[in-house]
């Protein structure tokens, strides 16, 4: 999960919310689907135009949608049913399900819960899928955290997945917000189904969110690995926020993404360093002169006098984190990287170790989240 630098720049405004009933999500948001076709798993639909009930839709029934112009062209299984500017799937009932699969250009299909409004946007279908809070965050903690995670892990990531949505609310607007389905907000692939074991978790947590001193969600950041320490905000972002502060965190060690490692050429790097203002021309006569302990996260990496973030270092070579130690070998350098991911808040790998080691969800997050606490969502006032 990735925020946006502008979260950070307004959080201290955000105000408390209104306790939410569904959310909107935008799904195959990083897709641009000209066909969809769309299919009733499970209760009962109805699909709508300009205020219009255009048919009721049962159980394995199926709409094709079209782009046409900035318009949808759409059809049953039996005929054309007109083009319109925007379409609603409205659910009945408490379990409704159904399953969408892009056919232009064709993808994998996905099932969800709750509704569905199609529209067009830049040539292309535009996906918002309505759902209720608890099916959205079963959802995200799957997509997240997969199948085989600690249930004390799943009440975790359900409870930092929730606080992350009622913030992001709060600060747009319960009128104006609208959640991606991926690393930009939180990652939501499909409605849980593969392990009862998260719904429970979810269920079990319901309303529970963090909040900072002041009583204001927290911005609940996570990544997959802190690689042995996690990183301040302000080393990352522009603000220092006091509950997102670096921790030793020894139980992301030894996980699957503690540790990685990459090569540079000694005349890119030299390259890199003399375009970002860094006078290494030396370095290439004598490379050991790159050489570089990154003994703990650094805001900065140094050369002489000189120094470049190492958020932007990550970015510019696709690292997969900002933490890491260089050694030269011959005209080749040797980086031995730390974690995955922006390193601040809760690891998730770390956060599953906990779990695995019969810690509490209470214990995960306050070792991730500096002064904190885990209110009911109806403690706090509108």
């Amino acid at each position: 999960m990735k925020p946006k630098l502008a979260l950070l720049l307004i959080l201290v405004a955000t105000a408390i919310v209104a306790r939410a009933e569904q959310v909107r999500v935008n799904i195959f948001s990083q897709s641009k689907i000209k066909t969809l076709v769309f299919s009733t798993e499970e209760g009962k639909y109805s699909l709508s135009a300009d205020t219009r009930v255009l048919q009721r839709l049962k159980k394995n029934s199926i709409i094709y949608f079209t782009v046409v112009g900035k318009k949808i062209s759409v059809w049953d299984q039996d005929e054309h049913l007109g083009i319109f500017e925007e379409l609603y799937l409205s659910a009945s009932g408490r379990k409704s399900i159904f399953k969408a699969e892009p056919a232009v250009p064709a993808q994998k299909a996905r099932t969800y819960d709750g509704s569905l409004k199609v529209t067009v946007a830049n040539g292309c279908l535009k996906l918002i899928n309505y759902v209720g809070v608890n099916d959205y965050l079963a959802g995200v903690v799957e997509s997240e955290s997969g199948i085989k995670a600690p249930y004390e892990y799943y009440k975790t990531q359900a409870i930092i997945s929730r606080t992350y949505l009622y913030e992001m609310i709060g600060r747009e607007g319960k009128d104006k917000y609208l959640l991606v389905d991926n690393v930009n907000h939180q990652v939501y692939l499909n409605r849980s189904y593969r392990n009862s074991l998260i719904r429970q978790a979810v269920n079990q947590t319901t309303d529970l969110i963090i909040v900072d001193s002041t009583r204001r969600p927290i911005n609940a950041v996570f990544h997959s690995n802190s690689g042995g320490q996690t990183a301040n905000s302000e080393d990352v972002w522009l603000s220092a926020l006091p509950y997102l502060r670096s921790v030793v965190d020894s139980f992301s060690l030894k996980q699957r993404q503690s540790v990685w490692h990459d090569t540079v050429s000694v005349n890119r790097w030299v390259n890199y360093l003399i375009a970002n203002g860094i006078n290494a021309t030396n370095a290439r006569t004598f490379p050991s002169r790159l050489n570089y302990d990154g003994a703990k996260r650094s805001k900065y990496y140094y050369y002489g006098n000189d120094s470049i973030m190492t958020r932007k270092i990550r970015e510019d070579f696709k690292f997969r984190s900002a933490w890491f130690s260089i050694k030269a070998e011959g005209n080749v350098l040797k980086f031995t990287g730390y974690g995955y991911g922006h390193g601040v808040g809760l690891s998730q790998e770390g956060a599953m170790e906990m779990a695995r080691r019969k810690l509490s969800y209470l214990d995960i997050i306050h070792f991730y989240y500096k002064d904190v606490e885990i209110v009911n969502l109806r403690e706090l006032k509108d």
